[in-house]
């Protein structure tokens, strides 16, 4: 691990290694879990985004492409948020900030990076465009990741009012999902029963009694609902 790279420096004075265990077992470094391999070494999100708006303007174009591939999970991480606040700052560039993570999506590649640009970098730029090119590629991309950044990317469009792309995104990304993947599918669409429930559980119906949809997408959607009238739901409409 290259432990000079200038964002692994500036995030140094933050590692706790107490913390890493922790981290491991959150985002399932271990074998068999869907981020085996993956570093950490201790450094809280606040401080990596302490770290990214410190030094966003002077970290040079190759130190953030470097810090997106960097072996370092927080490293990666700060690279990102910084990546997204020259998004968020430089309307000018916005096309090309969106290009550059798209180049150096590879190290995109676990929940927590995927959620912090989904629907900030690609939802907001496909709604500013009306260009959901992107979105689409990555809806039926092999990588699970690509496939959570199109489902969570719609959340955007829910802020928005716009509600066909999450009830058209989330049944193709429901097809062998792994678990990480049913729930932001679930997540999408709690935050769609939020704004129109009875929208969202002819959605559900549909879905899960065609057996597209599995219980766990199910419960998500509805978590918000008692547990009577999930479990309800569930024994009424399972294939």
């Amino acid at each position: 691990m290259d432990k000079q790279h200038p964002i692994f420096l500036a995030l140094s004075p933050f590692i706790q290694p107490d913390r890493v265990g922790d981290f491991s077992r959150y985002f399932q470094t271990f074998e068999g879990g869907y981020a085996y391999g993956d570093v950490f070494v201790g450094i809280m999100v606040p401080h990596r985004r302490l770290v990214a708006r410190s030094n966003v303007f002077s970290w040079k174009e190759n130190v953030l492409e470097t810090g997106l591939k960097h072996e370092c999970h927080e490293v990666r991480h700060t690279a990102l948020f910084a990546v997204i606040r020259r998004y968020e700052t430089e309307p000018e560039n916005r096309q090309y900030w969106h290009d550059f993570l798209i180049a150096n999506y590879e190290g995109i590649n676990n929940w927590d990076l995927v959620d912090s640009c989904a629907y900030t970098i690609f939802g907001k730029h496909a709604i500013a465009t009306g260009d959901q090119s992107v979105l689409h590629e990555f809806l039926v991309d092999d990588s699970i990741w690509k496939r959570r950044t199109a489902v969570v990317a719609t959340l955007q469009f829910i802020a928005e009012g716009e509600f066909e792309e999450t009830l058209a995104f989330c049944p193709i990304a429901s097809l062998n999902a792994p678990e990480i993947l049913q729930k932001a599918i679930g997540w999408a669409l709690k935050s769609l029963w939020e704004k129109e429930p009875e929208l969202v559980l002819q959605h559900l119906e549909e879905h899960f009694s065609e057996g597209r949809y599995t219980r766990l997408i199910v419960r998500t959607a509805l978590e918000k609902e008692t547990r009577d009238f999930r479990a309800e739901f569930i024994a009424k409409f399972a294939p």
